[in-house]
């Protein structure tokens, strides 16, 4: 099986196409190096696993459809876009055109070059918007949704707030029309927060990556809103076990036209809080922290509901949080040792 991967220097990418080139499977990875941390990404793929990662940006559809054309595919994994919603509000414009006109180009590609190819879209929980609308209590370290006990399914309306939000709900959109209007194997991961080694996170994305870098490194830092901010993580092993699940249905699969929240549920959530106390209690870091007001458009709580995913794909996470832990801190000390 043959996969290209858009956005293969990144986080996921990078840890994806090792785990394939561990499997035997082959890929083809292009990056646009737009993101911190993808020269060294791919610098490790060259060296440790003789991949290389070709120039591409989606932006631009003579480019897209070039690369398309040039290599075959069995699954498209597109993963390349603007991942901070910071980032979307100072420039909403290069937010659209990297994630909603970005993946209209590579649908397009797609249906003209690769149309028996299935395709994998990582959208957002953020399509959701904010969930003001629903009950959301508060503990001494979190916040709570009292009537969503096995987190949020996909039946949830679409809420597109902020211009990271619009971008992402409009790919994911298209995405699924694609697949109504054009037969193709489509399907958009509604993704929670991913987290695992290989992520060079900033203050504006990547949370759990990002604070255990501080605190491995004992550097102080602000946080945003109270801190009782509630994600369920999911290590990215057990994503790419849902990534090769989908590359194994077969076309006539129901799961493909579908969207699906992928996270590691109730029993992987933690608050911001809630991660600094295991850290400093598990590993001894000191969390230096302020907490600044919180930023707009922010979800107070996102559990998802896998569900749907473990009905249609097979797939459940597995990886406990401990674990996890375990092995991006281990990565975060040698990347700071290095």
């Amino acid at each position: 099986m043959k996969w290209l991967i858009t956005g293969g220097a990144g986080f996921i990418g990078t840890n994806t196409a090792a785990a394939l080139a561990e499997a035997g499977e082959k890929c083809v990875l292009a990056d646009n190096f737009y993101r911190l941390g993808a020269k060294y990404n791919r610098a490790h793929l060259r060296e440790r696993f003789r991949l290389e990662v070709d120039y591409l940006d989606v932006r631009f559809r003579d480019q897209v459809n070039a690369y398309f054309a040039a290599h075959d595919a069995d699954v498209i994994l597109h993963l390349a876009g603007q991942v901070s919603l910071v980032a979307s509000i100072r420039d909403p414009v290069y937010d659209f055109d990297a994630n909603a006109l970005g993946t209209l180009n590579v649908l397009e590609a797609t249906r003209r070059f690769r149309p028996d190819a299935r395709l994998i879209y990582a959208s957002s929980n953020k399509v959701y918007g904010d969930l003001r609308g629903l009950r959301i209590g508060e503990s001494d370290t979190r916040y709570v949704l009292p009537d969503y006990p096995e987190g949020l399914a996909e039946d949830m309306p679409l809420e597109l707030h902020g211009a990271y939000s619009c971008s992402k709900g409009a790919a994911d959109q298209y995405v699924l029309d694609y697949h109504r209007i054009y037969d193709l194997s489509t399907i958009a991961l509604r993704q929670s927060s991913i987290y695992g080694g290989r992520q060079y996170a900033s203050e504006d994305q990547g949370w759990v990556a990002y604070f255990v870098q501080m605190g491995v490194e004992r550097r102080p830092f602000r946080i945003s809103g109270t801190g009782k901010q509630v994600r369920d993580l999911l290590h990215i092993s057990d994503l790419i076990q849902c990534y090769r699940a989908i590359a194994r249905a077969p076309r006539e699969s129901l799961a493909f036209g579908q969207a699906f929240n992928i996270g590691g549920g109730p029993g992987t959530s933690l608050s911001v809080i809630e991660l600094f106390a295991k850290l400093e209690s598990e590993y001894g870091f000191p969390m230096q922290y302020t907490a600044g007001p919180p930023r707009m458009g922010d979800q107070k709580v996102f559990i998802a509901d896998t569900r749907k995913a473990q009905q249609h794909l097979g797939w459940q996470p597995s990886v406990p949080i401990a674990e996890g832990l375990d092995e991006l801190v281990e990565w975060s000390r040698a990347r700071w040792a290095a």
